[in-house]
């Protein structure tokens, strides 16, 4: 059989089936790409979402910082130990007042010049007389300084376990167990034994 000469027309159409398939399949792979890494256009990145890493919350009291505030009580309506690290950097010493909007008990905080303290945790507990909340609840707390006036605060209140242990206020009742005195058995002239009272 003889060999058919395909004409120049024909490989120019082959020319342009061979362009045409190689470019519909580079924007294929284009549209692809660009699909699939757009998903995180819709995902907001979460490294710029502010979020407090611990148990207790921000109050900011113009330059005074006020980072992981908590309250720790064994009970509702009991007494309960306020805990915070409060920063200063003005020059001079600020004085905060904590009143619990629930129970009206409050408990005052002074924190030096310059510095960053521990509320609570140099064995001075600052106590509040009676907590509104059982353990695992929230209460109102009202942050009050003279540079600021008055912020209102929702407070985590955490039970006195393991990690808070040390920050137990002092005004709380220890439980204790009852231990059942013995009943000593005396003999009486007579000769019978007879219980006697202990």
């Amino acid at each position: 059989m003889p060999i058919r000469r395909l004409g120049a027309g024909a490989a120019r159409l082959s020319d342009v089936t061979t362009r045409t398939v190689r470019g519909l399949g580079a924007a294929a792979l284009l549209a692809a790409s660009l699909g699939l890494s757009g998903c995180a256009v819709f995902s907001p990145v979460q490294t710029t979402i502010d979020y407090q890493p611990a148990d207790g919350v921000k109050v900011g009291l113009g330059a005074v910082k006020i980072d992981n505030l908590l309250v720790v009580a064994p009970a509702l309506g009991g007494p309960g130990t306020l805990s915070a690290s409060v920063v200063n950097p003005t020059g001079q010493a600020v004085a905060i007042a904590f009143t619990d909007s629930g129970s009206g008990s409050s408990a005052r905080f002074e924190v030096p010049a310059y510095t960053t303290d521990q509320m609570s945790g140099d064995g001075n507990l600052v106590e509040l007389d009676k907590v509104s909340a059982a353990p695992g609840g929230i209460i109102t707390v009202d942050v009050t300084s003279p540079i600021a006036g008055t912020t209102e605060v929702d407070v985590p209140v955490l039970d006195s376990q393991s990690y808070y242990r040390t920050l137990q206020p002092t005004s709380a009742p220890t439980p204790t167990a009852s231990v059942p005195s013995p009943t000593a058995i005396v003999p009486s002239p007579t000769g019978s034994a007879t219980p006697a009272a202990g």
